[in-house]
Parts: C-alpha cells; sequence; structure tokens
C-alpha cells in the first residue's frame, strides 16, 4: 500500500474565492455550484487518500450500518496539513456566501469521505430521498452550510445531488427519519411547485456545490457501473451550540449541552 504524504494546497494552481455571480445564486437558490473549486492536484491526493483506507472500490466503510445511502469514512482532522487548509479555503468561502449579520463567524464541525456504491452491487446504496439537514446536525441554530466535493467527474447515472431551489426559506421541516420512506416530499408535497429541482447535476472533478442546512435535496441511485466518490464539509455558525441530542455521525461525549464548542476541535475558520 503506498501511503500518501498530505502537504496543504501543493498545486501550482492556488484555490480560487468565490464569484459575486455564485453569491447572489447560494442566497436566491440555498445551494450554489462551484466550478473547479478545488485544484486536481487536491482533489488527486484526497481521492488517493480516500482510496487507501476505504478501498479502491470504496467497499469499506468506518460507519457500518449508520449510513444506508453512502459509505462514510470521517476524517475529522481540521489541523492535518492537507485537510486544513481546504477546510479554512471553506470557511472563507461561507463568510462570502451567507449572511452573518444574525451569526457572525464559521466553525469546523464535521468532515469525511462518502462513497456512493452501484446500486446493482449486493452492498450498494439507493437514492437519498429530499430531505433537509439541519434537524439532524444537533445544533441549535441554523446558518450552517456543507461543501461537497466531486473527486471524480460524474454524471447523474452516479448517484449525483438535486436541490429545491428557494427552499431553505420555508423553515425547518423535520428530520428526515420522520418522514417513513424518507421522503420529505410526502410530507411537504407543494412545496416542489413553488421551489422547483435543479434536477441532478453533472459535476467535473473539483467541483463543490454548497447547500445551507435548510435547503432540501437529494441524490439518485448510482446506475453506473463504479463508485461515486466525494468529500463532504459540514460549517456552522461560529457561536452555535450543542442541543444535547446525539448524532448518528460523530461522538458528542465530550459535548456540554448549550454551550459553544470547543476550539481546538471545532476551530473557527471564518
Amino acid at each position: 500500500m503506498v501511503t500518501t504524504t498530505a502537504t496543504s494546497n501543493n498545486s501550482a494552481e492556488p484555490f480560487r474565492s468565490v464569484t459575486a455571480e455564485e453569491i447572489a445564486h447560494y442566497k436566491s437558490h440555498g445551494w450554489v455550484r462551484l466550478k473547479r473549486f478545488l485544484p486536481q492536484a487536491t482533489v488527486d491526493v484526497l481521492l488517493s487518500y480516500a482510496k487507501e483506507r476505504m478501498g479502491e472500490d470504496g467497499a469499506t466503510s468506518a460507519n457500518p450500518g449508520k449510513f444506508s445511502f453512502f459509505n462514510s469514512l470521517a476524517v475529522q482532522q481540521p489541523h492535518h496539513p492537507l485537510f486544513g487548509p481546504i477546510i479554512r479555503h471553506f470557511g472563507k468561502s461561507a463568510v462570502a456566501l451567507r449572511d452573518l449579520k444574525v451569526s457572525p463567524g464559521i466553525r469546523y464541525f464535521k468532515d469525511s469521505f462518502g462513497v456512493k456504491l452501484p446500486s446493482n452491487r449486493a452492498d450498494g446504496h439507493g437514492r437519498s430521498d429530499w430531505h433537509q439537514d439541519f434537524a439532524a446536525q444537533v445544533s441549535d441554530r441554523s446558518g450552517g452550510m456543507v461543501f461537497w466535493s466531486a473527486l471524480i467527474d460524474m454524471t447523474p447515472d452516479k448517484g449525483t445531488m438535486a436541490f429545491l431551489d428557494g427552499s431553505h426559506r420555508h423553515g425547518v421541516m423535520g428530520d428526515y427519519r420522520t418522514y417513513g420512506e424518507g421522503n420529505l416530499l410526502d410530507a411537504y408535497p407543494g412545496l416542489i411547485e413553488e421551489c422547483p429541482s435543479s434536477g441532478y447535476l453533472t459535476l467535473s472533478a473539483g467541483d463543490v456545490t454548497v447547500h445551507s442546512d435548510m435547503c432540501v435535496h437529494s441524490a439518485g441511485k448510482n446506475v453506473s457501473d463504479g463508485p461515486r466518490w466525494t468529500y463532504l464539509v459540514q460549517l456552522n455558525p461560529a457561536d452555535a451550540r450543542w442541543t444535547g441530542a446525539p448524532s448518528v455521525s460523530f461522538d458528542t461525549s465530550s459535548l456540554t449541552l448549550l454551550n459553544t464548542l470547543d476550539e481546538e476541535r471545532f476551530p473557527t475558520v471564518g
């Protein structure tokens, strides 16, 4: 096995800033696609890191049984020489994208790799149905966002993301686990008429989508012949506090009810 030696953005191509058009799109729609937001050299190192730990086909999950919609490998090393610069790049971008008048500052919350395996495999994954992230995120305030990075080129047959435009303005619509089969539109059938779908996206390696924790989104089945590789970073307002609820995706044992999160584990990144 080759061991990845990770450095900070070890590419001649620097990280780029978000544009005015991208900021406007995020504020209007609740999500945005940032084209070529990670340099190819950075993407290559991320993918190599993930494959060393999850296997060439991504079949190894660090959280077996917790996620039916993809295999997950938690990272949670915000000071790591590979992940730290990426997380801070996303944090700086988050400050530009979201309205900071209510909750100033951005805090790292968690990061992970996600691999959606082809649905025709015995260990394959199905569709991730329409849902919001906020209700399951154990934070006492909204304003968080997820940066979802494509590590390979992918068309909708890989099970890419789709978003309901403007749905972030409609308030909290419940935890995805309360919808029976998990489809928010079963509980709010009229939402899609007011908030049309973006359609499942076609992405290039290095493209990043960003969505508000209130934006309704989904991902289709992976009906291709290979895995979908992604790297996800969740950011929250810097003043967010733990509600006391359990989390399906990370350890809450060190957190204190209604206290701000500690700077070492959850550093301020914007």
